[in-house]
Protein backbone atom coordinates (compact mmCIF):
# COMPACT_ATOMS: atom_id res chain seq x y z
CA UNK A 1 0.00 0.00 0.00
CA UNK A 2 0.92 3.54 -0.64
CA UNK A 3 -0.07 6.36 0.89
CA UNK A 4 -0.29 9.50 -1.47
CA UNK A 5 0.35 13.19 0.13
CA UNK A 6 -0.90 15.92 -2.05
CA UNK A 7 -0.23 19.19 -1.53
CA UNK A 8 -0.70 22.82 -3.23
CA UNK A 9 2.13 24.03 -1.03
CA UNK A 10 5.77 21.66 -0.45
CA UNK A 11 9.30 23.39 0.80
CA UNK A 12 11.34 20.25 -0.34
CA UNK A 13 14.37 20.90 1.50
CA UNK A 14 16.36 23.70 2.13
CA UNK A 15 18.17 23.84 -1.19
CA UNK A 16 14.23 23.94 -2.59
CA UNK A 17 12.36 26.61 -0.41
CA UNK A 18 10.31 28.11 -2.90
CA UNK A 19 6.78 26.58 -2.33
CA UNK A 20 5.51 24.35 -5.25
CA UNK A 21 2.51 21.63 -5.79
CA UNK A 22 3.63 17.94 -4.89
CA UNK A 23 2.77 14.88 -4.83
CA UNK A 24 4.29 12.15 -2.41
CA UNK A 25 4.30 9.08 -2.32
CA UNK A 26 5.26 6.97 0.91
CA UNK A 27 5.76 3.25 0.50
CA UNK A 28 6.62 1.35 3.82
CA UNK A 29 9.62 3.49 5.84
CA UNK A 30 10.40 5.72 2.41
CA UNK A 31 9.75 8.47 0.14
CA UNK A 32 8.84 6.63 -3.16
CA UNK A 33 8.37 9.38 -5.60
CA UNK A 34 7.70 12.92 -5.59
CA UNK A 35 5.39 14.32 -8.31
CA UNK A 36 6.11 18.04 -9.42
CA UNK A 37 4.16 20.44 -11.92
CA UNK A 38 5.00 19.20 -15.50
CA UNK A 39 5.48 15.67 -14.49
CA UNK A 40 3.49 12.86 -15.49
CA UNK A 41 0.58 12.73 -13.01
CA UNK A 42 0.80 9.74 -10.16
CA UNK A 43 -2.15 7.09 -10.38
CA UNK A 44 -2.76 5.85 -7.07
CA UNK A 45 -3.67 2.18 -7.32
CA UNK A 46 -7.08 1.01 -5.39
CA UNK A 47 -5.81 0.26 -2.25
CA UNK A 48 -3.88 3.10 -1.49
CA UNK A 49 -4.62 5.90 0.36
CA UNK A 50 -4.63 9.42 -0.58
CA UNK A 51 -4.24 12.38 1.87
CA UNK A 52 -4.56 15.89 0.17
CA UNK A 53 -3.83 18.56 2.45
CA UNK A 54 -5.00 21.99 0.17
CA UNK A 55 -2.79 24.72 1.14
CA UNK A 56 -1.50 23.19 4.19
CA UNK A 57 2.48 23.62 3.73
CA UNK A 58 4.24 20.25 4.03
CA UNK A 59 7.85 20.04 4.57
CA UNK A 60 11.04 17.98 6.01
CA UNK A 61 10.50 17.24 9.54
CA UNK A 62 13.26 18.68 11.80
CA UNK A 63 16.33 17.22 12.69
CA UNK A 64 17.73 17.98 16.06
CA UNK A 65 21.51 17.37 15.72
CA UNK A 66 22.61 17.09 19.26
CA UNK A 67 20.60 15.92 22.47
CA UNK A 68 20.08 14.13 25.76
CA UNK A 69 16.62 12.49 25.16
CA UNK A 70 16.54 11.16 28.94
CA UNK A 71 17.71 14.23 30.46
CA UNK A 72 14.39 16.09 30.13
CA UNK A 73 14.21 14.32 33.42
CA UNK A 74 16.46 16.92 35.03
CA UNK A 75 14.69 19.80 33.22
CA UNK A 76 15.21 22.79 36.10
CA UNK A 77 17.08 20.83 38.36
CA UNK A 78 20.49 22.27 40.07
CA UNK A 79 20.38 25.75 37.79
CA UNK A 80 22.74 27.61 40.55
CA UNK A 81 25.26 24.44 39.56
CA UNK A 82 25.24 26.40 36.11
CA UNK A 83 27.62 28.72 37.80
CA UNK A 84 30.14 25.56 37.85
CA UNK A 85 30.84 22.51 35.42
CA UNK A 86 27.29 21.58 35.72
CA UNK A 87 27.94 18.30 34.25
CA UNK A 88 30.23 17.05 36.88
CA UNK A 89 28.95 18.75 39.49
CA UNK A 90 25.81 17.41 39.47
CA UNK A 91 24.70 15.44 36.60
CA UNK A 92 27.41 12.59 36.98
CA UNK A 93 26.26 12.51 40.26
CA UNK A 94 22.47 11.84 39.09
CA UNK A 95 23.55 9.77 36.31
CA UNK A 96 25.57 6.85 38.57
CA UNK A 97 22.00 5.95 39.70
CA UNK A 98 20.36 5.44 36.54
CA UNK A 99 18.93 2.01 35.76
CA UNK A 100 17.93 1.00 32.29
CA UNK A 101 14.47 1.06 32.84
CA UNK A 102 14.97 4.87 33.98
CA UNK A 103 16.31 5.99 30.58
CA UNK A 104 13.85 4.07 28.77
CA UNK A 105 10.87 5.89 30.56
CA UNK A 106 12.63 9.33 30.27
CA UNK A 107 13.74 8.96 26.54
CA UNK A 108 9.70 8.55 26.17
CA UNK A 109 8.79 12.14 27.29
CA UNK A 110 11.80 13.64 25.97
CA UNK A 111 10.96 11.62 22.26
CA UNK A 112 6.84 13.02 22.51
CA UNK A 113 7.91 16.65 23.05
CA UNK A 114 10.35 15.95 20.17
CA UNK A 115 7.89 14.75 17.94
CA UNK A 116 5.51 17.67 19.36
CA UNK A 117 7.87 20.23 18.10
CA UNK A 118 8.17 18.77 14.74
CA UNK A 119 11.13 17.08 15.40
CA UNK A 120 11.34 13.56 13.25
CA UNK A 121 14.92 12.50 13.89
CA UNK A 122 17.87 13.18 16.69
CA UNK A 123 21.25 12.48 17.37
CA UNK A 124 21.24 11.08 20.62
CA UNK A 125 24.21 10.47 23.18
CA UNK A 126 23.50 8.75 26.24
CA UNK A 127 24.20 5.80 28.86
CA UNK A 128 22.29 2.59 28.59
CA UNK A 129 21.67 3.46 24.50
CA UNK A 130 19.91 0.14 23.91
CA UNK A 131 17.09 1.68 26.35
CA UNK A 132 17.07 4.87 24.44
CA UNK A 133 16.58 3.59 21.05
CA UNK A 134 13.48 1.19 22.56
CA UNK A 135 12.31 4.37 23.88
CA UNK A 136 12.65 5.92 20.47
CA UNK A 137 11.02 3.10 18.98
CA UNK A 138 8.27 3.25 21.33
CA UNK A 139 7.15 6.81 20.70
CA UNK A 140 8.09 6.39 17.01
CA UNK A 141 10.64 9.08 16.95
CA UNK A 142 13.95 8.32 14.45
CA UNK A 143 17.59 9.01 14.71
CA UNK A 144 21.30 8.27 15.29
CA UNK A 145 21.99 6.75 18.51
CA UNK A 146 25.45 7.05 20.46
CA UNK A 147 26.21 4.90 23.35
CA UNK A 148 28.09 6.98 25.48
CA UNK A 149 31.39 5.66 26.29
CA UNK A 150 34.18 7.10 29.17
CA UNK A 151 37.38 5.55 30.78
CA UNK A 152 38.82 8.21 32.55
CA UNK A 153 35.92 9.43 34.50
CA UNK A 154 32.11 10.09 34.93
CA UNK A 155 29.30 7.56 35.10
CA UNK A 156 29.79 5.62 32.06
CA UNK A 157 33.33 3.84 32.73
CA UNK A 158 32.02 0.89 35.15
CA UNK A 159 29.64 0.32 31.83
CA UNK A 160 32.48 0.56 29.27
CA UNK A 161 32.47 -2.76 27.75
CA UNK A 162 28.74 -2.49 27.99
CA UNK A 163 28.51 0.40 25.71
CA UNK A 164 30.63 -0.93 22.90
CA UNK A 165 28.70 -4.12 22.93
CA UNK A 166 25.81 -1.62 22.39
CA UNK A 167 27.19 0.15 19.85
CA UNK A 168 27.88 -2.60 17.70
CA UNK A 169 24.36 -4.40 18.51
CA UNK A 170 22.57 -1.17 17.19
CA UNK A 171 24.59 -0.76 14.43
CA UNK A 172 24.15 -4.46 13.35
CA UNK A 173 20.08 -4.70 13.74
CA UNK A 174 18.03 -5.24 11.09
CA UNK A 175 15.02 -4.47 13.13
CA UNK A 176 15.94 -0.79 14.51
CA UNK A 177 17.05 -0.43 11.40
CA UNK A 178 13.72 -0.31 9.55
CA UNK A 179 12.43 1.79 12.62
CA UNK A 180 14.97 4.14 11.39
CA UNK A 181 17.14 3.39 14.50
CA UNK A 182 21.11 3.66 13.94
CA UNK A 183 24.15 4.15 15.51
CA UNK A 184 27.12 6.32 15.94
CA UNK A 185 30.66 5.91 17.96
CA UNK A 186 29.97 7.94 20.78
CA UNK A 187 33.46 8.97 23.14
CA UNK A 188 32.04 11.41 25.57
CA UNK A 189 34.76 14.14 25.55
CA UNK A 190 38.35 14.54 25.17
CA UNK A 191 38.86 14.61 28.70
CA UNK A 192 36.79 11.62 30.18
CA UNK A 193 38.31 9.03 26.96
CA UNK A 194 41.79 7.95 27.08
CA UNK A 195 43.80 7.95 24.09
CA UNK A 196 43.37 4.11 23.75
CA UNK A 197 39.79 4.45 23.80
CA UNK A 198 39.79 6.89 20.97
CA UNK A 199 42.04 5.18 18.70
CA UNK A 200 40.02 1.84 19.56
CA UNK A 201 37.23 3.88 18.36
CA UNK A 202 38.44 4.97 15.26
CA UNK A 203 38.70 1.45 14.60
CA UNK A 204 35.18 0.68 15.80
CA UNK A 205 33.88 3.44 12.99
CA UNK A 206 36.02 2.33 10.46
CA UNK A 207 34.83 -1.34 10.67
CA UNK A 208 31.23 -0.14 10.77
CA UNK A 209 31.70 2.78 8.92
CA UNK A 210 29.59 4.83 11.47
CA UNK A 211 30.49 8.35 11.92
CA UNK A 212 31.70 9.10 15.75
CA UNK A 213 29.67 12.02 17.83
CA UNK A 214 31.82 13.58 20.62
CA UNK A 215 31.44 16.50 22.95
CA UNK A 216 34.83 18.12 22.20
CA UNK A 217 35.83 21.82 24.01
CA UNK A 218 32.57 22.23 26.04
CA UNK A 219 34.12 23.38 28.76
CA UNK A 220 37.32 25.27 30.37
CA UNK A 221 38.13 22.18 32.60
CA UNK A 222 38.22 19.87 29.14
CA UNK A 223 40.29 22.70 27.55
CA UNK A 224 43.16 22.77 30.57
CA UNK A 225 43.07 19.07 31.03
CA UNK A 226 43.97 18.91 27.24
CA UNK A 227 46.84 21.63 27.15
CA UNK A 228 48.41 19.50 30.57
CA UNK A 229 47.93 16.28 29.46
CA UNK A 230 48.74 16.47 25.57
CA UNK A 231 50.39 19.97 25.56
CA UNK A 232 47.59 20.56 22.60
CA UNK A 233 43.79 21.53 22.24
CA UNK A 234 41.16 19.07 21.92
CA UNK A 235 40.82 19.38 18.31
CA UNK A 236 44.49 19.28 17.98
CA UNK A 237 45.15 16.30 19.46
CA UNK A 238 42.33 14.35 17.89
CA UNK A 239 43.92 15.48 14.92
CA UNK A 240 47.08 13.81 16.31
CA UNK A 241 45.27 10.50 16.93
CA UNK A 242 43.79 10.80 13.37
CA UNK A 243 40.15 10.73 15.19
CA UNK A 244 39.28 13.21 12.98
CA UNK A 245 39.35 11.15 9.61
CA UNK A 246 38.05 7.92 10.97
CA UNK A 247 34.52 5.95 10.34
CA UNK A 248 32.00 8.32 8.48
CA UNK A 249 32.85 11.53 9.76
CA UNK A 250 32.87 13.27 12.98
CA UNK A 251 30.15 15.72 14.76
CA UNK A 252 31.96 17.72 17.25
CA UNK A 253 29.04 18.87 19.31
CA UNK A 254 29.52 22.82 21.66
CA UNK A 255 33.02 24.10 20.46
CA UNK A 256 33.09 26.80 23.12
CA UNK A 257 36.90 26.47 23.29
CA UNK A 258 37.58 26.02 19.46
CA UNK A 259 40.21 28.29 18.24
CA UNK A 260 41.26 29.93 14.57
CA UNK A 261 44.02 27.47 14.36
CA UNK A 262 42.21 24.60 15.50
CA UNK A 263 39.17 25.24 12.82
CA UNK A 264 42.10 24.64 10.33
CA UNK A 265 42.62 21.62 11.37
CA UNK A 266 39.05 20.61 10.81
CA UNK A 267 38.03 18.68 7.61
CA UNK A 268 34.97 20.33 5.65
CA UNK A 269 34.06 17.25 4.13
CA UNK A 270 34.05 14.67 7.13
CA UNK A 271 34.04 17.30 10.41
CA UNK A 272 30.50 18.93 11.30
CA UNK A 273 30.34 21.15 14.58
CA UNK A 274 26.98 21.54 16.00
CA UNK A 275 25.64 24.47 17.85
CA UNK A 276 23.18 24.32 21.00
CA UNK A 277 22.45 28.20 21.49
CA UNK A 278 19.92 27.99 24.22
CA UNK A 279 22.08 25.45 26.01
CA UNK A 280 25.25 27.23 25.58
CA UNK A 281 23.24 30.41 26.84
CA UNK A 282 22.67 28.21 30.38
CA UNK A 283 25.87 26.73 31.06
CA UNK A 284 28.57 28.41 29.23
CA UNK A 285 28.50 30.87 26.28
CA UNK A 286 27.26 30.72 22.69
CA UNK A 287 29.92 29.41 21.00
CA UNK A 288 31.74 31.76 18.44
CA UNK A 289 29.35 30.15 15.10
CA UNK A 290 30.19 33.35 12.60
CA UNK A 291 33.77 31.53 13.08
CA UNK A 292 32.77 28.42 12.15
CA UNK A 293 30.85 29.78 9.49
CA UNK A 294 33.78 32.03 7.92
CA UNK A 295 36.12 28.96 7.97
CA UNK A 296 33.66 26.96 5.73
CA UNK A 297 33.15 24.35 8.40
CA UNK A 298 29.69 22.98 7.86
CA UNK A 299 27.41 22.78 11.57
CA UNK A 300 23.74 21.96 12.94
CA UNK A 301 22.18 23.06 15.01
CA UNK A 302 20.55 21.08 18.42
CA UNK A 303 18.45 21.27 21.66
CA UNK A 304 21.68 20.01 23.69
CA UNK A 305 18.43 18.47 26.63
CA UNK A 306 16.19 19.52 28.55
CA UNK A 307 18.81 19.76 31.95
CA UNK A 308 20.57 23.00 29.72
CA UNK A 309 17.52 23.78 27.96
CA UNK A 310 14.04 24.42 28.33
CA UNK A 311 12.83 23.67 25.03
CA UNK A 312 13.19 20.52 22.67
CA UNK A 313 12.33 22.63 19.24
CA UNK A 314 14.86 22.78 17.30
CA UNK A 315 13.45 24.90 14.91
CA UNK A 316 13.35 27.36 18.03
CA UNK A 317 16.71 27.81 17.95
CA UNK A 318 16.92 29.25 14.78
CA UNK A 319 16.46 32.41 15.94
CA UNK A 320 19.13 32.88 18.04
CA UNK A 321 21.25 31.57 15.56
CA UNK A 322 19.86 34.09 12.83
CA UNK A 323 20.23 37.28 15.53
CA UNK A 324 22.46 36.19 18.22
CA UNK A 325 25.47 38.11 17.12
CA UNK A 326 23.44 41.47 18.27
CA UNK A 327 24.11 40.29 21.57
CA UNK A 328 27.57 41.10 21.67
CA UNK A 329 26.85 45.19 20.95
CA UNK A 330 25.21 46.53 24.01
CA UNK A 331 27.88 45.16 25.91
CA UNK A 332 30.81 46.00 23.78
CA UNK A 333 32.93 48.85 25.24
CA UNK A 334 31.37 51.10 22.21
CA UNK A 335 28.10 50.46 24.46
CA UNK A 336 30.15 51.09 27.45
CA UNK A 337 31.72 54.31 26.53
CA UNK A 338 27.41 55.31 25.53
CA UNK A 339 26.00 54.68 28.55
CA UNK A 340 28.67 56.26 30.75
CA UNK A 341 28.72 59.65 28.73
CA UNK A 342 25.47 59.63 26.84
CA UNK A 343 27.35 62.02 24.17
CA UNK A 344 25.89 61.57 20.62
CA UNK A 345 29.06 61.26 19.11
CA UNK A 346 29.26 57.46 21.13
CA UNK A 347 25.89 56.87 20.24
CA UNK A 348 26.68 57.17 16.24
CA UNK A 349 29.68 54.87 17.44
CA UNK A 350 27.18 52.42 18.97
CA UNK A 351 25.12 52.66 15.67
CA UNK A 352 28.36 52.23 13.73
CA UNK A 353 28.72 48.88 15.36
CA UNK A 354 25.53 47.63 15.34
CA UNK A 355 25.53 47.87 11.68
CA UNK A 356 28.81 46.16 11.22
CA UNK A 357 27.79 42.89 13.80
CA UNK A 358 24.30 42.78 11.44
CA UNK A 359 26.32 43.22 7.68
CA UNK A 360 28.64 40.31 9.11
CA UNK A 361 25.93 37.62 10.74
CA UNK A 362 23.92 38.60 7.06
CA UNK A 363 25.11 35.15 5.83
CA UNK A 364 24.21 33.30 8.85
CA UNK A 365 20.49 34.68 8.93
CA UNK A 366 19.91 33.61 5.28
CA UNK A 367 16.67 31.14 5.17
CA UNK A 368 18.77 28.30 3.45
CA UNK A 369 21.90 28.66 5.92
CA UNK A 370 19.29 28.42 8.76
CA UNK A 371 17.37 25.40 7.29
CA UNK A 372 20.74 23.54 6.37
CA UNK A 373 21.52 23.10 9.85
CA UNK A 374 18.37 21.49 11.07
CA UNK A 375 17.86 19.54 7.17
CA UNK A 376 20.21 19.11 4.96
CA UNK A 377 23.39 18.99 6.72
CA UNK A 378 22.41 16.80 10.16
CA UNK A 379 19.69 14.85 7.21
CA UNK A 380 23.50 13.86 5.52
CA UNK A 381 25.70 13.10 8.23
CA UNK A 382 24.90 9.54 8.65
CA UNK A 383 25.09 7.12 6.02
CA UNK A 384 22.19 4.89 6.30
CA UNK A 385 19.57 7.68 7.75
CA UNK A 386 18.75 9.47 5.24
CA UNK A 387 16.29 12.16 6.49
CA UNK A 388 15.65 16.01 6.25
CA UNK A 389 14.95 16.28 2.69
CA UNK A 390 11.83 15.47 0.22
CA UNK A 391 13.02 12.80 -2.42
CA UNK A 392 12.85 9.18 -3.43
CA UNK A 393 14.49 7.03 -1.69
CA UNK A 394 14.44 9.38 1.80
CA UNK A 395 13.32 8.14 4.63
CA UNK A 396 9.42 9.51 5.14
CA UNK A 397 10.04 11.67 7.97
CA UNK A 398 7.27 15.02 6.82
CA UNK A 399 5.38 17.44 8.55
CA UNK A 400 2.69 18.94 7.27
CA UNK A 401 1.48 22.63 9.01
CA UNK A 402 -2.05 24.40 9.34
CA UNK A 403 -1.94 27.24 7.05
CA UNK A 404 -5.13 28.60 8.99
CA UNK A 405 -2.77 29.33 12.24
CA UNK A 406 -2.01 32.69 12.79
CA UNK A 407 2.13 32.11 12.63
CA UNK A 408 1.93 31.89 9.34
CA UNK A 409 -0.37 34.41 8.37
CA UNK A 410 -0.82 36.43 5.83
CA UNK A 411 1.96 33.35 4.38
CA UNK A 412 3.78 35.78 2.18
CA UNK A 413 7.29 34.05 3.66
CA UNK A 414 6.45 30.47 4.93
CA UNK A 415 10.20 30.08 5.16
CA UNK A 416 10.24 32.49 7.23
CA UNK A 417 7.82 31.15 9.60
CA UNK A 418 9.68 28.31 9.21
CA UNK A 419 12.77 29.89 10.43
CA UNK A 420 12.09 32.90 12.74
CA UNK A 421 8.38 32.03 13.63
CA UNK A 422 6.66 30.11 16.38
CA UNK A 423 4.95 27.38 14.20
CA UNK A 424 3.83 24.85 17.11
CA UNK A 425 3.06 21.63 16.52
CA UNK A 426 2.59 20.21 12.86
CA UNK A 427 -1.13 19.90 11.79
CA UNK A 428 -0.03 15.92 10.71
CA UNK A 429 3.43 14.83 11.07
CA UNK A 430 4.60 11.27 9.56
CA UNK A 431 8.03 9.99 10.53
CA UNK A 432 9.58 6.30 9.15
CA UNK A 433 6.27 6.43 7.09
CA UNK A 434 3.47 6.28 9.81
CA UNK A 435 1.52 8.66 10.80
CA UNK A 436 2.03 10.21 14.87
CA UNK A 437 -1.08 10.92 16.37
CA UNK A 438 -4.14 11.83 14.20
CA UNK A 439 -3.82 14.59 11.34
CA UNK A 440 -5.22 17.81 12.48
CA UNK A 441 -4.82 16.67 16.72
CA UNK A 442 -1.43 15.64 17.00
CA UNK A 443 -1.06 17.17 20.13
CA UNK A 444 -4.29 15.95 21.45
CA UNK A 445 -4.74 12.43 20.03
CA UNK A 446 -1.08 11.86 22.00
CA UNK A 447 -1.51 13.10 25.18
CA UNK A 448 -4.56 11.89 25.54
CA UNK A 449 -3.85 8.48 24.61
CA UNK A 450 -3.48 5.46 27.26
CA UNK A 451 -0.18 5.13 25.79
CA UNK A 452 1.02 8.43 26.78
CA UNK A 453 -0.71 8.12 30.03
CA UNK A 454 0.86 5.17 31.44
CA UNK A 455 4.27 6.32 29.83
CA UNK A 456 4.30 9.21 32.05
CA UNK A 457 3.04 7.54 35.30
CA UNK A 458 6.04 5.52 34.68
CA UNK A 459 8.26 7.82 34.13
CA UNK A 460 7.06 9.90 36.99
CA UNK A 461 7.51 7.41 39.79
CA UNK A 462 11.34 6.64 38.57
CA UNK A 463 12.23 10.06 38.93
CA UNK A 464 10.88 10.29 42.22
CA UNK A 465 12.71 7.27 42.92
CA UNK A 466 15.93 8.52 41.09
CA UNK A 467 16.31 11.85 43.00
CA UNK A 468 15.87 9.68 46.59
CA UNK A 469 18.68 7.45 45.56
CA UNK A 470 20.96 10.45 44.21
CA UNK A 471 20.20 12.22 48.15
CA UNK A 472 18.67 15.40 46.61
CA UNK A 473 16.00 16.28 48.88
CA UNK A 474 15.20 19.20 47.46
CA UNK A 475 14.42 17.59 44.30
CA UNK A 476 12.14 15.00 45.62
CA UNK A 477 10.58 17.92 47.47
CA UNK A 478 10.02 19.99 44.08
CA UNK A 479 8.70 16.88 42.31
CA UNK A 480 6.00 15.82 45.36
CA UNK A 481 5.28 19.68 45.20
Amino acid sequence: MVTWIKTRRAVLGSRHLTPTPATIAVRGPRIASVSLPGDPPPTPGPDDVVVDVGDHLVTPAFVNGHTHLAMSAMRGVGLDAMAGNIIEDLYFRIEAELTAEDVRAFTRMGAAESLLAGVGAVWDHYYFAEAVAEGMVDMGLTGVVAPTLQDLAGPGVPRLEAALDATVAIATDAGLAEAGIVAACGPHATDTVSEALWTRLAQLADDHHLPIHAHVAQSIEEYRRSLDRHGSSPVDWLASLGVLKAGAGMLLVHGLYVTEADLGRLRPGTNVLCYCPFSQLQFGFPAAVEGWWKAGIPFVVGTDCGASNDSMSVQQELRLLASGRAFAVAPSSAGQRFRSSGDLSQARALDVLRRKRRDEQQALADPRTLLDTVWRVPGGLHPRLDVGRLVAGARANICIWDARHPAWWPRTSPVRALTMGDISTPWGLMVNGAWIGERGAVRESLLSSDEWREARAEADGRLRALAKRAGLPEWITALDG
